[in-house]
């Protein structure tokens, strides 16, 4: 009963002879590419080593080692991460980048924690909020502004599939993500503007107009900073998410070099007649292999380092590989693995579409920026609108007769406000797009959501007056 293999290739490599031909290599319907050695995934630093163009004798003659460019060991690393990845695998300790990503959610406490104490240290409000405020006793600030924007933010974001569904069926497919993300930017922020009028910051202000010297400051900032954390949370926890779909490719550093030379050279003792591979431990076909046992073995450690045996002995999934009692049996469990591989192949292909590049290479500084970066979104958003809203009539209930001289409480920076806020913040959707992500990088969309948020942040800093 021959099964084909989910992430497995043929023995037969294509590797080049002496005489220069390369024997075709044929891959199964698990890989990722199906190319060869020779293929668009091969090692730029390869195409140059194998290539006799622009090559001297001296070159030539000292090439055994690292050649004239001084490059022989990284050039092999870098040829083996290639090779390595022709097989579905990547190199790195799964428990490493695990325990190096905790600087992630290291960053959104510390940012929470410095932010929460600057508005006490920086800009106290100068007056008590008034006797006649509509909070409880058991409820004071600012509980309800970050419980409040954090339930609004979990309200968008649980709508993001819905209206992206809604995108693909109302427009063409290059106008899908436009759209999704314009309707996600507009709800965000209208939700943003319910959040002041449901705790009625208007009512209990001391001040005529918006000043950091009263308490609906203090309001407007804690109100971004629950949103700020409701963000950060989810994120975190996506990003977990994200590591755990490569638990299984991933081999260790120092074991990159003996793999693949079991892949190479011993890999065909374990195959089976139509000439592929087995990676699956459980499959009944390991029973018919006529290979020798030595192979056998060669293979089967190849392929626990490959997907991690000791990780998922850690994590309680060990039991998994234990040796099925009947044919039916091992059918069923080596189907489910295949099943469960191929659709963490998928999600990883999706992933790396978005990004560009596979999430495991991304450096952990780059998404402890991106934490920061949504603190000072969420704070720019919220002083800005909270300012524009605070001096608009509609901030007052119908029946109340704004106090003051005319004209002092206008709509107009309400209406220049918001819908600037809305494209700077669709701007930088669009940025962390597919369709733009992959080609600008995750860096340059880090350093430019940086630059824009702190601009956003200084900004409703100014309008509030803080900063003179």
């Amino acid at each position: 009963m021959a099964r084909r293999p989910l992430l497995g290739v043929d023995v037969q490599q294509g590797s080049q002879h002496r005489g220069g031909a390369y024997s075709p290599a044929v891959q199964s319907y698990g890989t990722i590419l199906n190319e060869g050695t020779s293929s668009l995934r091969a090692s730029p630093e390869r195409y140059r080593r194998d290539s006799w163009l622009d090559r001297v004798p001296e070159e030539v003659a000292v090439d055994g080692g690292a050649g004239l460019d001084g490059r022989g060991d990284e050039g092999d690393e870098e040829d083996d991460e290639w090779d390595l990845a022709e097989y579905g695998y990547y190199s790195g300790s799964y428990q490493r980048k695990v325990a190096i990503y905790g600087l992630v959610p290291l960053t959104c406490i510390v940012s929470f924690l410095f932010f929460a104490n600057l508005i006490r240290w920086v800009w106290p409000p100068r007056f008590p909020p008034p006797s006649s405020s509509t909070l409880p006793r058991s409820f004071p600030s600012p509980l309800p502004e970050l419980l409040l924007s954090a339930a609004f933010f979990s309200l968008t974001h649980a709508l993001r599939g819905p209206l992206y569904t809604a995108a693909t069926v109302l427009f063409a497919p290059v106008w899908d993500t436009l759209a999704f993300n314009l309707a996600y930017v507009l709800l965000s922020q209208s939700l943003r503007l319910a959040a002041l009028a449901l705790l009625r910051v208007r009512h209990e202000m001391a001040y005529p107009l918006p000043t950091w010297r009263d308490g609906a400051f203090a309001t407007a900032w804690w109100l971004a900073l629950g949103w700020a954390v409701a963000e950060a949370a989810t994120s975190v926890a996506q990003g977990y998410g994200q590591l755990a779909l490569y638990r299984s490719v991933m081999v260790p550093v120092e074991r990159v070099r003996a793999i693949l030379e079991a892949s190479r050279t011993g890999g065909s003792a374990s195959t089976s007649a139509n000439g592929s591979r087995e990676y699956m431990p459980l499959s009944p076909r390991n029973e018919q292999a006529s290979g020798s046992a030595e192979g056998a073995a060669e293979a089967q450690q190849a392929n626990g380092g490959a997907n991690g045996v000791a990780a998922n002995a850690k994590s309680g999934r060990g039991t998994r590989r234990r040796e099925p009692v009947s044919v039916e049996d091992a059918v069923k469990m080596a189907v489910d693995q295949d099943v469960e591989q191929l659709i963490h192949l998928q999600e990883r292909e999706e992933l790396e579409e978005v990004y560009g590049m596979p999430v495991i290479y991304i450096p952990v500084f780059v998404p402890c920026l991106q934490r920061i970066d949504s603190f000072l979104f969420s704070l720019g958003y919220t002083l800005v609108l909270a300012w524009a809203y605070l001096r608009s009539p509609l901030s007052f209930p119908p029946e109340y007769e704004p106090p003051g001289p005319p004209g002092m409480y206008s709509s107009h920076a309400l209406l220049l406000a918001f819908p600037l806020v809305v494209l700077v913040h669709l701007g930088l959707s669009v940025l962390h797009s597919p369709p733009v992500l992959p080609r600008i990088g995750v860096h340059t969309t880090a350093y430019v959501g940086l630059l824009v948020g702190l601009g956003g942040f200084f900004a409703g800093l100014g309008l509030w007056g803080a900063l003179s």
